[in-house]
């Protein structure tokens, strides 16, 4: 004698019971998105420090030491050194150059200079190298490091650069005297969230902001950012 089926195996699953089971399904999608973005901001973020940390210890190294410092970037590799200087260095905007050089050269002196100089003249070396103890052993903490675990570099802003720079090779520079570069420097991770370390030009001090900013702006007297808006 054949036994008939229950009607639960007849009819299979309710309309009910898909849309629970559908419902678990997108709670638990929903929870593994939240969950992996907490993770790489959490990155973001102690990349972001790890700069912040960076940008402090140039500055201080540049009063103590008196020798200008700089975080050196390099965007194709994605990493960040602290070097500084065997010698006095001075800054100079593109447009501060552009200046000088179109003002006041008679064209003949500048042919018989060109005619003068070699024809393979040697490339200029850097002042900059890597910072070592009081025994000259180079302190490999301070040498180039990746930026953060899958983090990369986003963008550089500085005044002496017309342009945002988004690769190659940047800087931002450490005086003895205290002063540095009101620059911005900006990190993001593999969702393309950005985070921006702006670092104050009159204390070092560096400040995180968890979106892509830039400065418009001067400072006013007493440090703050005006709106140019």
């Amino acid at each position: 004698m054949l036994k008939r089926a229950p009607a639960r195996a007849r009819d299979g699953f309710t309309l009910i019971e898909v849309i629970l089971v559908v419902a678990i399904i997108a709670v638990v999608v929903t929870g593994a998105t939240f969950g992996l973005g907490a993770i790489t901001r959490t990155r973001l973020r102690s990349s972001s420090f790890k700069v912040m940390s960076a940008a402090r210890y140039a500055y201080n190294r540049a009063i103590t030491q008196g020798t200008t410092t700089r975080l050196y970037f390099d965007f194709e590799k994605n990493t960040m050194a602290i070097e500084e200087a065997s010698t006095p260095v001075t800054l100079a905007t593109e447009e501060q150059l552009d200046g000088e050089a179109g003002a006041g050269i008679d064209p003949w002196d500048l042919a018989r200079s060109r005619l003068e100089q070699p024809l393979d003249p040697p490339e200029p070396q850097s002042p900059f190298q890597a910072i070592t103890n009081a025994s000259g052993t180079v302190l490999k903490r301070y040498t180039a490091h990746p930026v953060g675990d899958g983090i990369e570099l986003h963008a550089l802003i500085t005044p002496h650069e017309a342009d945002k720079r988004t690769d190659g090779q940047g800087a931002v520079y450490f005086f003895p005297g205290g002063l540095t570069e009101h620059a911005v420097v900006q990190l993001k991770d593999s969702s393309e969230t950005v985070y921006s370390v702006e670092v104050h030009p009159l204390t070092g001090n560096a400040k995180i902001h968890n979106f892509a900013y830039e400065p418009l702006d001067e400072l006013d007297d007493d440090g703050e950012v005006e709106d140019n808006i």
